[in-house]
């Protein structure tokens, strides 16, 4: 659930980014740096226009809009355990998609749809099922918009992870944040994030920090994923980027042991190349190195039934990815 943060923050608050640049007589606010443009009176279903985390006509980066939904694939190559003979690869298909926006005013209702399927091949933990984990995720979020420089929203995010047998898989997480444009280059928010999972709760600070050093880079950090991106041209750009990532899965009794949750959390190291396919349609690979992986599985009472670190090793991702 931890690695949907990224997903919360870096959509719900660049919702409406589209690919960059500007017409040369378009009016520019001075306080975001974007083109200054009106939307529909009163309640409407659609897209917003959000001055505050667009990317949307802004006149401070060349780089394309942030993603508002994707499908991809990551192959995680094989690694050893660290604590036990044996080892671990996996496989993981995900599709991320906006649900129709609700819009009046300065009042923005976002919601998402996001779906995970992961498969585990292993030697030497029995705990660990070779059966497909889901995860299905519900994301809802209110924006309020307060002038050109200040945001302020929170989100709401149910979840159901496991396989399709265990007993009461569902979990919830919620987040708040304000933003604020210091300059068109610079662009910060900070909230927090809790959720309960399987009698466990998590609660951590979280930001989202944007800064522009020119128009063809980015700096950037978005909950647990930090990067930066280059902007080659208009079709292409190229970034570097690292993520923390901890699901958690709920998993039926069976014949290697009792009902239980798979924890697996690691650090992501990658090199991202993305090209324009089709206008908003973007094709991406990533490779790169994975580290601090750990795979943890308890009882419902929360005790340890197997743990072990898993050796570094490399990863390849694929992906489809939507910019608006």
């Amino acid at each position: 659930m931890k690695k949907t943060l990224c997903l919360l923050f870096g959509a719900f608050f660049g919702h409406t980014a589209a690919q960059a640049g500007s017409t040369p007589d378009a009016l520019i606010d001075e306080a975001t740096g974007t083109e200054i443009t009106t939307e529909p009176d009163g309640l409407y279903l659609g897209d917003p226009h959000l001055e505050f985390f667009t990317r949307s006509q802004s006149i401070t980066t060349r780089l394309p809009g942030y993603f508002v939904g994707f499908t991809g694939y990551q192959h995680q190559f094989e690694a050893d355990f660290d604590d036990m003979d044996g080892d671990v690869s996996s496989n993981e298909f995900a599709l991320f998609s906006p649900i129709l926006p609700l819009n009046y005013g300065d009042w923005h209702l976002l919601s998402f749809f996001y779906y995970t399927n992961t498969q585990f091949e292993n030697s030497g933990m029995p705990l660990l099922p070779d059966s497909s984990l889901h995860s299905l995720s519900v994301p809802i979020a209110v924006l309020k918009e307060h002038g050109d420089r200040w945001i302020s929203g929170a989100f709401v995010m149910p979840s159901w992870n496991g396989d399709f047998e265990a007993s009461d898989n569902d979990a919830i997480a919620a987040g708040a944040g304000v933003g604020y444009v210091f300059t068109p280059d610079f662009r910060f928010l900070l909230g927090a994030y809790y959720s309960h999972n399987y009698g466990n709760d998590f609660f951590i600070p979280a930001i989202q920090l944007i800064y522009r050093p020119c128009t063809d880079v980015e700096a950037y950090i978005l909950g647990p994923i930090a990067g930066v991106s280059y902007s080659v041209n208009d079709d292409f750009f190229i970034g570097t980027s690292v993520r923390f990532s901890s699901p958690t899965w709920k998993i039926e009794a069976d014949d290697a042991g009792p009902e239980r949750t798979v924890n697996s959390s690691r650090i992501n190291l990658a090199l991202r190349a993305e090209h324009r396919l089709y206008k908003n349609f973007w094709g991406s690979v990533d490779f790169g190195y994975t580290f601090g992986r750990e795979i943890k599985i308890e009882d419902l009472d929360n005790n340890t039934l197997q743990e072990t670190d898993v050796k570094p090793g490399p990863f390849l991702g694929l992906a489809i990815n939507y910019r608006y």
